[in-house]
């Protein structure tokens, strides 16, 4: 499986998915359409092809890249689109209003956190779909280091490293 330079797309059913906040005690039910994530995290030969930088900690081409920031993920996901010749689906200001996400584009994207809880579960009501050490590297079994992504099981949808490896925002 050649995860270093190709952006493998997988189509992700719709669904539902159940939100909580552990601080206020509250739940809320989120109805989610059909939308396309990719298949492995983004390694650090896929970030550096796209920006042109390698921002990681560790090294190596097929480890997920780490040590970015959400507008760095941002910036990576407006630079993929433009390179495929797709929208961009951000718009970022100069001053203070941040980020915007313009939902009317072809662009690429990041999850939102339903989507991802969803995209996680694989259709599961359960908080894995396997068995720990056979879907994710944690803290028991990665000794302290990021591993390639796509070393473990994937979930039903065909969808790597959803758990585990490295720390999600």
């Amino acid at each position: 499986m050649d995860t270093s330079t190709e952006f493998a797309m997988v189509d992700v059913p719709p669904g539902r998915v159940t939100l909580s906040d552990r601080r206020t005690q509250r739940s809320w039910a989120v109805d989610l359409a059909p939308y396309r994530l990719a298949a492995f995290p983004v390694t650090q030969a896929q970030y550096a092809q796209v920006t042109g930088e390698r921002p990681s900690t560790a090294q190596g081409e097929l480890l997920p890249v780490e040590g970015v920031s959400w507008l760095d993920a941002v910036r990576f996901c407006n630079a993929l689109s433009l390179r495929e010749g797709l929208a961009p689906a951000y718009r970022l200001h100069d001053d203070a209003a941040g980020v915007e996400w313009d939902r009317s584009t072809d662009g690429y994207r990041l999850p939102a956190e339903a989507e991802w809880e969803h995209a996680c579960r694989a259709g599961t009501t359960e908080a894995r779909y396997g068995r720990l050490d056979d879907i994710a590297w944690h803290r028991g079994n990665a000794r302290d280091r990021p591993h390639e992504v796509g070393g473990r099981q994937p979930n039903a949808w065909g969808l790597y490293d959803t758990l585990g490896n490295v720390w999600e925002w």
